[in-house]
């Protein structure tokens, strides 16, 4: 009788209370909702990704460089993960497993990022991350000795040219991937600028130039690059002389070479003559017409003679072809002199 009673009481005091206790419900969820929302937070960003791999083996390709992440938690753990992100501390680590496969020149591995590929705070939820998949190439590093090869940009002083050259090193040891290194042949020297020197800036000490830290294969019809590793710099000297160059003169008159009070008379079969000389441009330039001329000293009647041409031309200055010999006619007829 008395446990009836109990009971009774209970419904009545629950059902005579039931609006105030849904009403009372009702506010705790809402409060609750409102200090979720005012105490946790939410961050989207894109953060580096940082590759390890190791010792003898070089990076060939990552399929990103950047992941994006979505995180969510603790409104203060937010607001300092979101300080770390703009300081770029926070940071994507991934690398790939070689163990057993140290024979092969090239290792592919495909990486899978979760929170552990993140230096993230323990409260700090990862939401998202994109690209969830990496794939990574390494190769294996390797030294060869490579033939070194000159390059070149630019013109010397107007008037000069470049027509020797000397450097050494010859090789040196390079030290990159091997896939690539197998068909490597030469690394380059970085682009010397020989824009307007003279000799004078290159007879005593030889230009130091540095090596590109990089070697080019053809391969397949493209062009395949490929970061090397080598140490040193390249001595370099360039022979630099005058540019030679060519100069026509037309009906060039053909003078005749005679001793004071020659008594004869000497007829030309031809007064003028063409002719081409070679030298040092700075030279021809100012050449405004050769000597040209024929002995007849020695000469006496009765003619005819056929006498070589003598040309006359600066120092460094030379004929380009033969001149002809000329035919000429010598009289005893004196000449009467003034």
């Amino acid at each position: 009788m008395q446990t009836r009673e109990v009971t009774g009481l209970l419904k009545e005091a629950l059902s005579s209370n039931l609006g105030a206790k849904l009403m009372a419900l009702v506010m705790a969820v809402a409060l609750w909702l409102f200090a979720t929302g005012k105490y946790t937070g939410e961050l989207s960003c894109a953060v580096p990704l940082e590759v390890s791999f190791p010792q003898g083996y070089t990076l060939l390709n990552q399929s990103a460089t950047a992941v994006n992440i979505r995180l969510k938690g603790p409104k203060s753990s937010i607001d300092y993960v979101s300080d770390l992100v703009g300081e770029r501390k926070i940071i994507a680590r991934c690398g790939v497993d070689v163990e057993g496969r140290e024979s092969e020149d090239v290792i592919e591995g495909i990486v899978i990022l979760d929170k552990g590929s993140f230096n993230l705070p323990s409260e700090v939820k990862l939401d998202m991350v994109r690209p969830k998949r990496v794939k990574l190439t390494l190769v294996r590093r390797e030294t060869k000795t490579l033939a070194v090869e000159l390059q070149k940009r630019g013109e010397p002083t107007p008037g000069y040219v470049v027509t020797g050259e000397f450097f050494f090193p010859f090789e040196l040891q390079v030290t990159g991937p091997a896939n690539v290194l197998k068909d490597a042949t030469v690394i380059r020297t970085l682009p010397i600028d020989i824009s307007n020197i003279t000799p004078e800036q290159n007879r005593t000490f030889p230009w130091q130039v540095p090596l590109e830290q990089r070697v080019v294969i053809n391969r397949d019809d493209k062009a395949v690059t490929a970061p090397v590793e080598c140490e040193g710099v390249v001595n370099v000297w360039f022979d630099i002389v005058e540019e030679l160059v060519s100069k026509n003169f037309e009906k060039v008159e053909i003078k005749l070479l005679e001793p004071p009070g020659f008594p004869y008379r000497v007829e030309l079969e031809q007064k003028f003559i063409d002719l081409k000389v070679k030298g040092p441009k700075s030279v021809l330039d100012k050449l405004l017409s050769p000597e040209i001329y024929i002995d007849v000293s020695d000469l006496k009647p009765p003619g005819p003679y056929k006498q070589p041409v003598i040309c006359k031309l600066p120092p460094m200055v030379e004929l380009d072809g033969e001149l002809p010999e000329m035919h000429l006619d010598i009289t005893a007829e004196e000449v009467a002199k003034k």
